[in-house]
Order: C-alpha cells, then structure tokens, then sequence
C-alpha cells in the first residue's frame, strides 16, 4: 500500500502532519577516514586525538596521528618539527603530580579504546593499540622522550588497559586484525628503555600471556611467502616473547618457560616460519636460555626436550627463501645444526647429563663385596656378577632426552644429521650401544644405494670415534670391567654382523667390498687399543679385567667375518685396483695381529704376491701417488711375511734380483717423505735384531742411518749393482754370523784402547770379507760407486759412535785390498774425512713411561689443583662490603626493591662487621617493611612478616655483635620463596615464620625440617636439599658461624648426604663447596680435623674412587690447619706424617 500524500487526507489533516516532529541531522560535514588531516601543531594533535563517541571522527582522529608517527621512521624526512609537535603534545598531559605513578598517561586515547571495547568497535579495537604501539615504539628511539614513554608504559600495565589488551589476545582466532596490534603494542612494552619493565610485563601474565599458547600456532595461511610488512599472528607472538626471554631474571623465566603451552608451541611448525623468524628463535633461545648459566637444568629441558629437538631437526631439510635480504644470511639449516650441536654435547645446556660410558645406569664398577663373598668357596670371576650379561639388548642409560631424540634423525640422508649424531656419540658414548640395540630394523645388506651409502658413511664415522677415558669411569679404570655386549657396539655394531660383512666381501661390485674392509680396518684398530686398555687395567687393578678380555675376543671373533673370505676377496680384486689392494693388505695384517687364532685357520703363501708387487714398485711409468700406494700395500705385506715364520728373507729367486730384505731396505729409500712407512720399519729393525745384521745398543740407530746412505744411491746409474753387493754381504752375514763375531773379537783382542767395548755392526765384516771378490769381478765405475757407499757407511758408523778402533782396521785393510793408483782406494782413504760433513738421523727418543703406581693413584698435578680450588673457593675471599642497597631501595617501587634483591642485600649487612652499617640496614629494613605493608604487592603479607621477624631478632644483639650470617643468608634467600606461592618450600617457610616473632640464634633454619622430614612435594626433597645447601653455604662466613656449625654437626649430616647412593646432580659440588669454605675460616680446617674425623671420611671415599677433588681437599685441610694442634691430637704425628699417609692411601 503506497503512502498518501497530504493533498489525499485534506487540509486538515495535511496541517497536523506537519505538526509531527522531523528528524534532525548533523549540519556539520561527514569526515572522510581514509584522507588523514596533517598536523602541524600540538593543540591540533590534541583536538584530533581528543575522546568523540563519534567513531568516524576517532577513527579519523587516530589515522591522522598513525600518519604523523610514521613520519619518524621516513629516514629522508626532518623530524626536527614533528619532534617537537610530540613533545608539545606529551607535555600537555603530564599528570598535575609528577610523582603520582598511577595517574593514566594520555586518558583520551585510554578512552577511546575503552569506549571501543564497549561499543564493539572492531575497526577501533584494532587501530587504538596499533597506534599506542607506533607511539612507543617512536618515544623508545628518543633519548628526551623516555620518561614519557615510561609513564605510558605504567599506564598501559593498569588493570583497566591490561583487560583491553587480554580482551584483544584473546579474539576469536580469525580476527588477526584485533589480535596482532595487541601483540605489536605488548613487544612495545616488554623492550621499552632496554626492557625496564619486561618484569612488569610478565608479572601481568595472567593478561598478558593470555591466550599466547593458542596465539602462538595461528600462523601464515596463504600462499606463497610470509609478508614481512604484514606479518602473521603468530609472527608477532613470536616477536613479543622472545625478547622476553632477554629481560626476565632467572626466576621469571623459568615461570614463563614452565607455561608448558608456551614452550613447547615456541618450536611447533618451526619449519614453517620465515627464516629471519627461525633464526631469531634459534638465537635467542641458546644466548638467553641454554647459555644462561643461573637457569636450572629442569627449565632449559622445557625447550630442549627430545619433541623440540626433533622439530628442530626438521630444518635440515628447510627450503623456503630468505625472504630477500639484502644481506646475506647464514642458511637455515646451517643455524639449526650449530644448535643441535651446542644444545646435545653441552653440560651447561640442560640436555646432556654426566654419564659414566660403557658403564649402564645403577650399577657400581668398583663394588667387589659379592666377588669378594664367592671367592670364599669358589673363584667363578665374571660369572660372580648378575649384571655382566644383563645388557645384551637394553642398556639404561642416563641421556634419556638424547637417545629419543637421535632415533628420529636420519643420519644416512643428511650429511649434518650425520656430524650432530656423531658429535652426541663423542660426548656421550652410552647412547653408541643404546642406539644400535634399537636399530635392528635398519638392514645393512649389500646393496648398492645411496642409503647403503649413506649409512656405510655414519658407521665409518661411528667406528672412529675414540674410547672414552678409562671406559667412562672417573679418574682411573674401575675394579670391575664394562659388559662386553655394550663394548662391542662401539667397536664392531650389530649392523655389521658376520653374514653381512661376509655378502659384502664377496661382492663383485668394487665400492660394497671396499667400504666392508675399510669398516674392518677401523673395527679391528678400534679393537686393538680396547684390548691395550683392558690389559692396562688389568695391571693395576682387578684380574677379573683379564677374563673380560677374552670374553669380548670371543664375541668380537663371532661377529667378524673369517680370514678365508677376506683372502677370498684379495684374490678376486684385479692389479690395477690400488686402493683396494692397500686397504685388504693392512687388514690380512689386522687379523694377524688382533685375532690370531682365527688368522691362522687359512693359509696364504705370500711370496708370490710379494714378488709381483715388487715388479709393479719398478715400473717406471706409475704415478707418483700410484707409486706411493704400491709402496704401502708391499708395507702391509711385508708386514703379512713376517707373522710367517717359514719366511726366507735373505733368499733371491730368477723372478726377484734381490731378497725380500733387500728390497725392503730398498723401499724404505726410496719412499716418498709423505709415506714414512713406520710399519716397515718395525720389521727391519726385527729382522735386524734377530740376524745381528746391525747393531742396535748406539742412541742414534745403525738402521735408520743405513737406509739415509741409501738414500744417496737415488738416481745414480750403478745403484742396482751396489744393491746387489750389499744384499750378498747382508746375505752372508745372516746365514753365518759366528763368523763375524769371531772375527770381531779377533779385532777387539788387538785393540786395548777404551773403544774396545763399543758396540760394532757385523755388516760392516761382511763388506770387508767381499771387498776383495768385488774388486776382481766389477768394472772401475761400479767399484767406485760402491767405495762411496762404503765411505759413507764407514763414516756414519764413526758418527754415530761404532767402535772407531775397529772401523780404522775395516779401512786399512779395504784400502789394502784395492790397486793403490785407483779412485776407489782414495775415497776409502778419506772415509774418516767425511765424518764432520755426513749427515746422521736424530736420536731416538725414550718416551717416559707412567709407573703403574701413578697411574692407579692418579696424583691431581699443579694446574689440575688450582683449576678445581679456583672453582671450589669462588666468592670465598673477604672482600668490602657493598652499602650501595642503603640509598638504592629509596628509589625503586616495591616490586623492583623485592624482585631486585636490594631486600635481600639489606638483609646481609646485618652481618656486618661495622656497627654503623647494621644499624643503617636494620632501619632501613623497617621503612621498608612498613613501605611494602601499604602497597598494593600480592605478596606483601609473607615477606612483611619475614622483615618484621628479622628485625626482632636483630634487635636483640645489633648493638653488640652482628647478626648470624647464617640468619641473614636464610632471610634474604626467603624472599624469593615467599614471593613465589608455588615454590617448593612456600609451605615450609611460612609454617617457620608463623612458630614465633624470634628465631633462635644459635639454630640454623629450616636444616632437620629440610634433611629429616618428608618434602612438601613428592618429588621436592632433592630441590629442597639443593637450595639448603646454597644458603648453607652463603652463611659460612666468620669463625662465628663456623661455630654453629660445629654445634648443630652440620658436617656430619654432609658427608652423610654425600654417600646417597642416588644423590642427585650437583648437590655433592655444593657440599665440596661449603667443605672448601670451611678451610678459608680461621681454625675451621683444624676443626674438621679434630672433632669431624674429616680425614678418615676423606680416605674412605678416595679409596672407593671419588675422586681428584677429594685428594685436593685433603691436602687443603691438611695446609690450613693449626700445625700444633693437629700434631698434639694426633699424639705427636705431625702434619706431614699425616699429610703423607693420606695423600698416599
């Protein structure tokens, strides 16, 4: 039905139509949002951000002033005007009282965002915090614009704001707009004046972390890359937290990081995040949480547990753009890697706890009682312990977060994940047989892939790694060996078994076959040294070490293949195929050197393969590397040649000119400087020694001085027929060498000069004995090149302190041999010339061997002594007392006084020695405590009755001697409890204060409460105990508080806590401390002497192997103590006597 007009109702009617109210509507014009007014005055700036419940003009209102800020970050632009714009503004709304901290700053802004809280004004929701975060974030670039900002800081921290801000973090998950500039403005906050009130920030938590769990996973849903101009949700979390983690003191951030949906979402989808984004949180969460050295073990695991390690690891395979810095960056995956590494092989870091090697969890290596009670009857060794054969596939272990964490990486794929895997075997060698038992799945069967070589690769690199010290014992070898089951993995896997090594040796595809004996050769070497420190322990401590060797020979024969497949293999390889034949070569050696019994269950005839290496050594056309590998493959056979006892060394054959010894000598001269075939070597010299070819009794060797003459033949055309004038006289030489001795001694008889004892080489006759048939049988130059050979030896022998009485007699009777008128006679003649200007090798050198004694004691040396007492007497030494906590606290709000420890340190100098001082604090803690008692803290009732107390008990004797340092350690190490309701020991304290408005001076608080009753928490005693003994240990400080300890037996209830069997990590470093502390205090070390039995406790921990800081601090308490008295005590043994028995014990 259409509406009538008045001409329709009549005049009438019409006439009071008009009479019906009209609307009105606002005359003044519409203002258009988008085009932002510019501003060019204060009072313009005040009108335009001024409260309207017009949303059009405040939302035009905060535009303009978002513009006028962005102004500030337009590096092309003076800001000189505009800076002076925002002071005007600023100025204006300074609270009438300066001091008044809890006016609101800026309350039109306040307002507007309040009225667009209630008014459900999404746009204005999200444009008032944006803007208050552009405006801090403008102020903190400022020096004269602090205070400023710090006002507005405060104003922000009010409950009115705080509200706002949760009601923005919490938004429903699609209002990114509402969400984000919450998240801008909180970053603004918690870094504003380097993080002045990041505490403040965290201690609102309840408004501020609202939500951030779930903020945290709210990420970049498009396609493509991440905006860095418009960053996701969970971007802008990641910026407001993380600096977070920079500011907080040690207690507030192990809060924040036991907010467990925080921790852990700080790495969930962390391979989806930008790599700017990734490296930051890298970054900050080594420098400012795994570094952070005050930050407990228990909270650095909430962020390096084994699921986040396991995230982290997913960035070795991350491949988004860097997002187009102009700088180049270090890669992704290249940070995470320097991560995994630092956080898995660290102490400090929180993942990696002390372990003890090859030794498993909850058992004791040094504990023989139940041997020891079986010997009685019958000696079963081994078989006497349960535990021996309990690990063959489980090990407990200690390491828990890391062997989760290393069964997710694939160390086959990734070159890295290979470097962190092995980095955690090399600091923790307990996880090497943890991780094999649960990788039976992963078969290494032939097959050529690139994950068989991949992993081929990892188990290379596996077997390299070094035994631990001592089996992973401390100190010294423990009276009982590891389980040889947890042994082998480290040597030989079970990925390597017996079926697999044999299908890859006989391989005919070349690269399975030399990875198998390369795999071999390490395992074997591996083997040799674990067999060497078995034998070591063996000598100085049990027997049983000796049975523990076999037993692990036996296992280790079982797994390797046998020695008839790998000469299988050698035969099967083609001559060309030089790496090959070196690598076999070395483990035929191996096998005979290692695992003898099981070396000679094949025989192999050596000689023919000797023979046809030597033809391939002098060939001329090799390769210089070619050459040099020829040389070490005849070393290892060589090497193979002399396990053989049947071996002719001296014999010459058609196919071989000279013997196998000769042409050993003549290798060693000619070998490259880079191949010193050491190996080689040691078969001359046994060779040698068994024939008496050379003497071996001078310093400098008669060998190595042979072969450096022979290293003068290189290159001369007659070098082969000097080669064959020696092998026959060496020859000869070994096949009679009675001979020569007779002929020696017929010298020797002639000669009564001194020299007649020295020693003489026996080569040296059988050169004279052939001289005068080569003389008749060689052309002038090869005499003459053989003279000078002989010359030279004939020096050298001099040199090198031979008999020069009988050399003298080999040279006249040589010159006497050859035609008077030929060169060779000269040169014989001049032979003793030549000494001065011949060079000779060096001498060799004895190493010093460690007597068995001082091994097994393990005496701590002069920098190990001083390294532990400089760890263990930190913070020890009197130094002058810091008053600056009397003038500071007046200037600080409650909670800065309380979290800062200024409470705390006022506390303390009631300890001290002057009375002016105590007096100063005592007043002082007062004013405070009536201070605190009228603020609005949370925690103001406990911590104002614990001042309240310390303050009546000081009373009592301020004015005659300080308070108990022990008292006001327990005090000030309080407050941080009483400011914490859910710490451990909250209940305990407060049922301590509530006993009574005085504490006994001469009774240490809390002690038996703590150490005898049952914990506040099942799992608290150990956390309770640990914070005991560090205030314990602040309060020993003068003979005063030596003296309470002594009368409560504080030593006593020490060493019984030390010898807990489960005592847990670090409480026995802290007893140790206060021990040490002990002997800094005048007449404190005699007192432990005397009335705590110290020295005996000492000696019956050292001798079940606690230690080298143990043995150190015997012989401090020892140093320190009252001579006199101690000799007196000790009815008329003196210190030294003292000092001596126990040191040696």
């Amino acid at each position: 039905m259409a509406k009538r007009s008045a001409e329709d109702i009549g005049i009438e009617d019409g006439d009071q139509a008009y009479l019906k109210r009209q609307k009105i509507t606002n005359p003044v014009k519409s203002v258009n949002v988008n085009a932002a007014t510019e501003i060019n005055s204060g009072k313009q700036l005040r009108q335009l951000v001024a409260f309207d419940q017009d949303h059009i003009r405040a939302k035009h209102g905060i535009q303009s002033f978002k513009n006028f800020l962005d102004g500030f970050a337009n590096p092309d632009k003076d800001i000189g005007r505009a800076t002076a714009i925002l002071k005007d503004y600023l100025d204006s709304h300074k609270p009438e009282d300066e001091n008044d901290k809890t006016a609101a700053y800026l309350p039109d802004l306040m307002q507007t965002w309040s009225y667009a809280a209630q008014s459900n004004d999404e746009s204005l929701l999200s444009a008032v915090p944006a803007v208050l975060a552009l405006l801090l974030k403008t102020l903190s670039n400022v020096l004269e614009f602090s205070e400023h900002g710090l006002r507005l800081c405060r104003t922000m921290l009010q409950r009115s704001q705080l509200e706002l801000i949760s009601r923005g973090l919490t938004a429903n998950k699609n209002r990114e707009f509402l969400i984000s500039p919450v998240l801008r403005l909180l970053k603004e906050l918690s870094t504003f004046d380097g993080g002045a009130l990041a505490k403040q920030v965290f201690r609102a938590r309840d408004h501020t972390l609202k939500g951030l769990g779930r903020n945290l996973n709210l990420r970049f849903t498009g396609d493509g890359i991440e905006d860095v101009r418009r960053p996701s949700v969970r971007t802008n979390a990641l910026r407001f937290i993380l600096p977070i983690f920079k500011f907080l003191p040690v207690e507030a951030k192990r809060e924040l990081l036991n907010q467990r949906d925080i921790a852990s979402n700080l790495t969930r989808g962390i391979e989806d995040d930008p790599a700017p984004m990734v490296r930051e949180i890298l970054t900050t969460l080594k420098t400012y949480v795994l570094q952070d050295e005050a930050l407990p073990r228990d909270a650095k695991t909430k962020v390096v547990n084994a699921a986040s390690l396991g995230r982290i690891a997913l960035l070795y395979g991350y491949e988004h753009p860097d997002g187009g810095a102009e700088v180049p960056q270090t890669p992704v995956n290249l940070v995470a890697h320097e991560f995994l590494v630092s956080a898995c092989t660290s102490h400090d870091f929180g993942v990696l706890n002390h372990q003890t090697g090859f030794y498993p969890r909850g058992i004791d290596p040094d504990d023989l009682a139940e041997v020891g009670a079986n010997e009685a009857v019958l000696d079963l060794g081994l078989d006497s312990i349960e535990w021996m054969e309990n690990f063959t596939d489980q090990v407990p272990i200690r390491n828990t977060i890391l062997s989760d964490f290393i069964q997710t990486l694939r160390p086959w794929s990734s070159t890295k994940q290979r470097e962190l895997l092995i980095s955690v075997f090399r600091a923790a060698p307990e996880l090497v047989a943890e991780y094999f038992f649960n990788k039976k799945s992963f078969s290494f069967d032939p097959k050529l892939t690139a994950t068989w070589i991949g992993y081929s690769a990892f188990l290379f690199s596996s077997l390299q790694l070094p035994l631990p010290e001592f089996f992973g014992h401390s100190q010294r070898y423990a009276r009982l060996p590891p389980p040889h089951s947890i042994v082998l993995e480290s040597i030989l896997p079970q990925p390597l078994s017996q079926k697999v090594l044999r299908g890859c040796l006989l391989q005919p595809e070349p690269l399975i076959k030399f990875f198998a004996v390369r795999l071999l050769c390490i395992a074997f070497s591996k083997f040799k040294d674990t067999l060497r420190m078995y034998h070591n322990a063996a000598d100085g401590s049990s027997q049983l070490w000796t049975q523990a060797a076999t037993l692990l020979t036996e296992a280790f024969c079982k797994r390797c293949p046998s020695i008839k497949d790998v000469i299988h293999g050698f035969r099967n390889m083609t001559d060309d195929d030089l790496l090959q034949r070196e690598a076999i070569t070395k483990l035929l050696v191996l096998y005979y050197e290692v695992v003898p019994s099981i070396a000679l269950e094949a025989k192999f005839d050596v000689s023919g393969v000797l023979s046809q290496t030597l033809h391939s050594v002098d060939k001329t056309t090799l390769k210089p590397q070619d050459r040099a590998l020829r040389a070490m493959e005849l070393e290892n056979l060589f090497q193979f040649a002399h396990f053989s006892p049947g071996m002719r060394w001296f014999a010459t054959t058609p196919e071989l000119p000279l013997s196998p010894f000769m042409a050993m000598l003549k290798l060693s001269a000619e070998a490259p400087e880079d191949v010193p075939l050491l190996k080689l070597r040691s078969v001359l010299a046994s060779v040698i020694e068994e024939n008496q070819i050379l003497q071996t009794q001078t310093k400098i060797s008669a060998l190595d001085s042979f072969i450096l003459r022979l290293r003068s033949l290189g290159g001369t055309p007659n070098a082969p027929s000097v080669y064959t004038f020696l092998d026959d006289c060496i020859s000869r030489c070994a096949a009679k060498p009675i001979k020569y001795i007779y002929a020696l001694e017929e010298i020797q008889a002639k000669d009564q000069s001194k020299d007649q004892q020295r020693p003489f080489s026996l080569l040296t006759l059988a050169i004279t004995e052939q001289w005068p048939f080569m003389i008749k049988s060689a052309d002038d130059q090869v005499i003459q090149e053989i003279a000078q050979f002989v010359a030279g030896y004939l020096a050298t022998c001099i040199k090198i302190k031979e008999n020069k009485a009988a050399i003298k007699s080999v040279i006249e009777r040589l010159a006497t041999e050859t035609p008077v008128e030929s060169p060779a006679r000269k040169t014989i003649e001049r032979s003793r010339k030549l000494v001065d200007s011949i060079s000779v090798p060096e001498a060799k050198r004895i190493p010093r061997e460690t007597s068995i004694k001082e091994s097994k004691n393990n005496v701590p040396s002069d920098t190990e002594k001083a390294a532990l007492m400089a760890t263990m007497l930190e913070d020890s030494k009197p130094h002058g007392e810091n008053h600056n906590s009397l003038i500071k606290w007046t200037t600080k709000e409650v909670d800065e006084v309380v979290e800062g420890g200024h409470a705390a340190s006022l506390i303390m100098l009631m300890s001290s020695e002057y009375l002016s001082v105590r007096k100063e604090a005592l007043t002082n803690i007062s004013k405070f405590a009536t201070k605190l008692n009228e603020s609005s803290f949370e925690e103001k009732e406990q911590i104002w009755l614990l001042l309240s107390e310390v303050v009546e008990t000081a009373k009592k004797i301020i004015d005659e001697q300080p308070l108990p340092t022990v008292i006001s350690a327990f005090a000030a190490h309080a407050i941080p409890v009483l400011n914490d309701p859910l710490h451990i020991l909250y209940p305990k304290i407060n049922k301590f204060l509530s006993q009574g408005p005085t504490w006994e001076l001469e009774k240490i608080p809390l002690m038996y409460k703590i150490l005898d009753e049952a914990p506040s928490l099942d799992d608290a005693y150990y956390p309770e105990m640990s914070w005991l003994l560090t205030y314990m240990l602040a309060g020993l400080r003068t003979a005063a508080d030596m003296a309470i300890y002594r009368k409560r037996r504080v030593f006593e209830k020490l060493f019984s806590i030390w010898n807990s069997a489960y005592l847990a990590p670090g409480l026995r470093d802290k007893i140790l401390r206060i021990l040490f502390r002990a002997t800094t205090i005048e007449g404190g070390s005699t007192t432990l002497i005397t009335r705590f039995s110290t020295m005996t406790w000492l000696q019956a921990q050292v001798a079940l192997g606690s230690g080298m800081s143990l043995k150190v601090l015997m012989e401090r308490i020892l140093e320190t103590s009252d001579q006199q008295r101690v000799k007196k005590w000790a009815r008329t043994r003196g210190v030294n006597a003292i000092k001596a028995d126990t040191l040696n014990f």
